[in-house]
């Protein structure tokens, strides 16, 4: 862990408070407004593009995963749709194809901010579906079985999916029946202690995840 529990918390809400946009979090505020020697590259880009206080649409899916790390489904989720193209809702601004994530968008302080650039050239596609699949739904391998620990966002009743792992296709289904966030699980209608489902026996190609949040 990079830090205690409230410090993370802290350093959460500090970011949210200063860099978040409608379009996501930007990399710093303020940004430079003149070149600065000890700095240097970051400098020479105008305020608001790309690393002087730009929108990198890839560092967003880290600050997805640090907040589903600490629990705040709504708060993943809300930066999750802040960079996903789908989204957008203004193309003409956004001017990048609707299927494809932009390296990064220029920030408040650009004068096209919420303009999309540098498409089809950045790692927010697969870190994406990292954040979104791993830490949102909670479906994450491990050494011991398939964990299963989701944080979702509270307008959320539950999901349903289908996970690939090691030969075995685990078919999960999650559903919301309370406000709190502790899960149980059944895998082939067995309850099973804690959150990871087990590998199953040797030559079992399809296992039933059900999971409950209560």
């Amino acid at each position: 862990e990079a830090a205690p529990d409230e410090r993370a918390r802290q350093a959460m809400e500090s970011a949210h408070e200063k860099l978040n946009t409608p379009f996501g979090l930007a990399l710093m505020w303020p940004a430079y407004r003149a070149g600065n020697e000890r700095v240097r590259g970051t400098t020479t880009y105008p305020p608001g593009a790309k690393e002087n206080g730009g929108i990198f649409c890839h560092a967003n899916t880290w600050a997805i995963i640090a907040a589903a790390r600490l629990g705040m489904g709504d708060r993943a989720y809300q930066y999750y749709r802040q960079v996903l193209p789908l989204a957008r809702k203004d193309s003409d601004l956004y001017a990048v194809e609707p299927y494809v994530y932009s390296s990064n968008v220029c920030g408040p302080e650009h004068p096209q901010f919420g303009y999309g650039r540098n498409a089809w050239l950045t790692g927010t596609a697969s870190w994406t579906y990292v954040a979104g699949t791993q830490w949102i739904l909670g479906i994450r391998p491990t050494f011991k079985g398939l964990m299963i620990a989701p944080v979702l966002p509270s307008e959320w009743n539950g999901f349903t999916a289908k996970r690939l792992f090691r030969g075995v296709t685990y078919q999960i289904s999650v559903e919301r029946k309370g406000k709190g966030n502790i899960l149980t699980l059944e895998v082939d209608g067995q309850k099973v202690d804690g959150n990871v489902v087990p590998f199953p026996s040797e030559g079992v190609r399809e296992v039933q995840v059900k999971g409950v949040i209560a």
